[in-house]
């Protein structure tokens, strides 16, 4: 008898894994003695790219993107239909182990240019006899899915902006907090890896969706995200290669999508709108910024990739006054900093520049506890994956070392985000 099951997926540091499995056993559960022992869970993923490229360095240590596997199961329980755990719930919660290293477990892959979602099948089989108060249970075999969630992500929405030079599509976030009231406004650009034809992997092909999650929602007091997609990467000249002299063909029409996507919403409060991004999506954070200093409170770019030398002394002069804070690691492989964010960020300073940091890791590593080196020291990401602290709200320290302070006291990059009003910063 084939039998159902949900997938629930979350984004980690390291991007969308499905890190939960609900079975629908049907059958009280009550006093279930549990192992993993019980079950084996098999996963069959399938995409339609190949593997003939050359991985790129900005993705990072290739995982073991197995196509085909099994996963381990860290924990089980009774659960109700949504895996809360309950007593004499009818469903069962399969807990499974995910990590940076291994592909198995992904929604995506990368395809020689963008992340795109996979198809995923499941097959969880019963191995061993589970005892409960009501009798035996044996020989289950769930390999018929009912249902995807992802964590966060299920409350994006995606739309399309029509443009008549590039159109855009994008997916955003609405909060609650906006009925009645007016609610900042968090603009997030994406790395090269995210561009393509799938808005949701803007917010979703790393953890951005954490800026929706109710510990960040509670420090702006509800705030709208707003993630465009480019088609090819922020940093295309025109040529579909990468610019040379700091030119971009979105600048126009992403200026266009965040205009109209503002005046669409009227709850949106435009002494509070907050743009960042990582890499591609910094280099474009700072392209914005400078094409229209006035309407961002704040600019929180990561790692960002316009060069220096790309950026003149009118350029400075007319973001100087605004509050920017940047972030990004010494051993960065793909975004020297010395060419990038160094530069710009003396350049800042000296041009008066009162409320600018930087906040500059040694190097991008686990902060869960989770993962580790062979040596037994913290898992290492590549340098260039400085959105992990920053996108954790784990940055606090100034180039110089420093806390950041606001009114007096320490603050994480994202309290002092929501602390910047746009009447105060003119």
């Amino acid at each position: 008898m084939s039998r159902e099951y949900i997938t629930i997926a979350e984004v980690f540091d390291f991007g969308p894994h499905i890190s939960r499995v609900i079975l629908n056993v049907g059958k009280p559960l009550q006093g279930a003695v549990l192992s993993a022992e019980q079950f084996r869970v098999s996963v069959k993923r399938t995409a339609a790219s190949g593997e003939d490229f050359v991985w790129p360095v900005f993705m990072g240590a290739k995982p073991d993107d197995s196509m085909e596997g099994t996963r381990k199961i860290t924990k089980l329980y009774v659960s109700d239909g949504e895996g809360t755990p309950k007593e004499e719930g009818e469903y069962l919660t399969l807990c499974l182990y995910c990590d940076p290293r291994e592909g198995i477990g992904s929604t995506i892959r990368f395809d020689g240019s963008f992340n795109v979602t996979v198809n995923v099948e499941y097959r969880i089989e019963q191995t061993a006899p589970i005892e409960t108060k009501a009798g035996v249970i044996e020989g289950m075999v769930f390999d018929k899915s009912s249902g995807h969630r992802l964590i966060y992500g299920d409350s994006l929405r995606t739309a399309r902006h029509e443009d008549a030079e590039i159109p855009l599509v994008y997916c955003f976030y609405r909060p609650d907090e906006a009925d009645g009231h007016k609610v900042p406004l968090l603009i997030w650009l994406h790395g090269a890896g995210e561009g393509g034809k799938e808005p949701l992997i803007a917010a979703t092909g790393n953890k951005v969706v954490n800026l929706i999650s109710p510990q960040i929602q509670a420090m702006f007091g509800g705030a709208y995200l707003l993630a465009p997609q480019a088609p090819t990467m922020w940093m295309d000249d025109g040529t579909g290669n990468y610019t040379k002299d700091g030119s971009s063909m979105y600048v126009e029409p992403l200026e266009r999508l965040i205009a109209d996507f503002i005046d669409a919403h009227e709850d949106i409060d435009r002494n509070r709108i907050y743009l960042g991004g990582d890499s591609n999506g910094g280099f474009m954070t700072m392209k914005m910024l400078i094409r229209n200093p006035d309407r961002y409170a704040a600019a929180f770019p990561v790692c960002e990739a316009l060069a220096d030398g790309a950026i003149t002394d009118e350029d400075i002069a007319a973001i100087a006054g605004k509050p920017i804070w940047f972030t990004h690691a010494k051993d960065d492989p793909v975004v020297s900093p010395d060419v990038h964010v160094i530069p710009t960020y003396k350049r800042l300073v000296a041009a008066g520049g009162k409320n600018i940091h930087f906040t500059f890791w040694d190097h991008i590593t686990d902060m869960t506890g989770n993962y580790f080196n062979e040596d037994g020291t913290p898992y290492t990401y590549i340098g260039h994956w400085a959105w992990i602290p920053m996108l954790n709200n784990q940055c606090t320290v100034d180039f110089d070392g420093s806390p950041v302070l606001w009114n007096g006291r320490p603050v994480s990059i994202v309290e002092w985000i929501a602390a910047q009003r746009l009447d105060e910063s003119r």
